[in-house]
């Protein structure tokens, strides 16, 4: 009798523990049952979806470190941090993208539901602590991905959704070709903590070190490094302005907290053949993101290249493989990913008779009617650049600090040559809203824009203050990954 009520125990708790992606799911539910009471409310959906996302983030926090499924998941406070992070990015962006289907008489059901769908692939994401999991995760998450661009500006079928799924194929196969032969030689124990005691003790096994890379390439492809950016600039420029702001913020934020993790806690034995690879990506990146950014006009392109640049720096961090490092350039993902998001939101004030505009050109003349919201975009793009006293600037010092450190000279010089170029493509887009005759009539300021506008540039200003002693919280919970 004890032993069947331990039993039932058990079970209870481990249903307790689905709490926040059960919330998300319940979310999903919801809005599938408005959608079939024919409700036409763009904002509702976007509330709904919100509220659900709260409740989500709630129970992340009760149960940081629970988890329904220990052989395959594992919570702590490493996994909130980038969960909380993606969640308070989503909150905004769901919040947002109503007023975008508004405008556009469109309900927006099928993105909020592949939304909160892609944010409980997140959570597991982040707690894969098994190869299997891992797998399974990346595969929800591609396919997401894959529906997300299926929805398009003319409500047809997408070419850039197709071209990404046929991509993404051929990576997951590559992923799945490593997958197997590591669970083949370990009989099917492919936990993390398994395979990194396996590759401690073959370092010199080149098929080892192949299924190693073969879990590798997925994260570099889907984060849009080069020379695995083929899809990044196609899923920010042809995706509609919601679904760019999803693949430009929420899915780096919960893939690099993934790869970090994989990183730390299974890749680190090959390091010393890993580190090159990652050093010549990263640089790779860097020139390719800056010289691209400069010779695109759309600005969401723009900020695909900015971001192929900036994860190109996270990247080179990573290559040390330490935790100073790895702090150091998680560091530069918060502050670029809170600089990045304040761009994001100037996006979506840049309407003119109900279209929203995404042409270098549309922002000619900006500053003459709209001199808080192009303020807001010269905060946002000096952060990027790391100008002080600016949240960038954190990020930016951490990342020379830590390369001066290691006497990487050439690295930190190509990094800082090419930080130039990428700013002459910022510095473009403000002498055009600044220095440019106006060739638009902006359509009415939306207050909610306006109100998130407003937040986020305070904290690009004051976070680079440490207020309330941020850094040090988030290194506390930051270092908990791989112990």
């Amino acid at each position: 009798m004890v032993c069947i009520l331990g039993e039932k125990d058990v079970i209870l708790h481990q249903l307790v523990y689905t709490l926040p992606e059960l919330s998300l799911l319940m979310g999903i539910v919801h809005l599938g049952i408005l959608y079939m009471l024919s409700y036409e409310s763009a904002r509702l959906y976007a509330r709904v979806s919100r509220f659900w996302l709260l409740a989500s983030i709630f129970w992340n926090i009760v149960f940081y470190d629970k988890t329904f499924s220990p052989l395959y998941f594992a919570n702590d406070a490493y996994t909130l941090l980038f969960s909380l992070l993606a969640g308070f990015l989503a909150y905004i962006m769901l919040g947002l993208s109503s007023a975008w289907f508004s405008v556009e008489n469109r309900t927006g059901c099928r993105y909020y539901v592949l939304v909160l769908c892609a944010l409980i692939g997140i959570d597991l994401l982040l707690a894969a602590s098994n190869l299997v999991a891992l797998l399974f995760c990346y595969i929800l998450l591609i396919f997401i991905n894959y529906r997300l661009l299926g929805i398009s500006y003319e409500k047809l079928p997408s070419e850039a959704a197709v071209r990404y799924m046929g991509v993404s194929a051929v990576i997951v196969l590559i992923f799945a070709a490593g997958f197997g032969f590591l669970n083949y030689i370990q009989d099917g124990a492919v936990d993390f903590s398994e395979l990194y005691a396996l590759f401690s003790g073959n370092t010199a096994s080149l098929p080892l070190f192949l299924a190693a890379v073969a879990i590798v390439v997925p994260f570099l492809y889907s984060l849009g490094i080069a020379p695995f950016h083929i899809m990044a600039e196609d899923k920010a420029g042809r995706g509609i302005l919601p679904v760019s702001h999803y693949f430009a913020l929420v899915a780096p934020v919960a893939l690099w907290g993934a790869f970090i993790k994989l990183n730390i806690e299974l890749l680190a034995p090959y390091k010393a053949a890993l580190a090159p690879v990652y050093v010549g990506f990263a640089l790779l990146s860097a020139v390719f993101g800056a010289v691209g950014a400069n010779a695109r006009i759309n600005l969401h392109r723009i900020m695909s290249y900015s971001s192929m640049y900036h994860f190109g720096v996270v990247l080179l961090l990573l290559s040390f493989f330490r935790i100073e490092t790895d702090f150091a350039a998680f560091v530069y993902l918060f502050v670029y990913t809170l600089s990045l998001n304040g761009g994001y939101l100037v996006f979506y004030s840049l309407k003119s008779h109900g279209e929203y505009l995404a042409a270098t050109t549309s922002l000619s003349g900006l500053a003459e009617t709209r001199p808080y919201t192009t303020g807001a975009l010269l905060v946002s793009l000096f952060s990027m650049i790391g100008l002080p006293p600016l949240a960038g600037f954190t990020g930016q010092l951490g990342v020379v600090s830590e390369l001066l450190k290691n006497g990487c000279y050439v690295s930190l010089g190509i990094i800082l040559l090419f930080l130039l170029v990428l700013a002459k493509a910022y510095l473009e887009i403000i002498k055009t809203a600044y220095f440019e005759h106006k060739v638009k009539i902006f359509d009415a300021e939306n207050k909610t824009v306006l109100l998130y506008t407003m937040f986020c540039m305070l904290c690009i200003v004051f976070v680079s203050f440490n207020p309330y002693g941020l850094f040090h919280l988030l290194q506390d919970m930051f270092y908990v990954v791989g112990l």
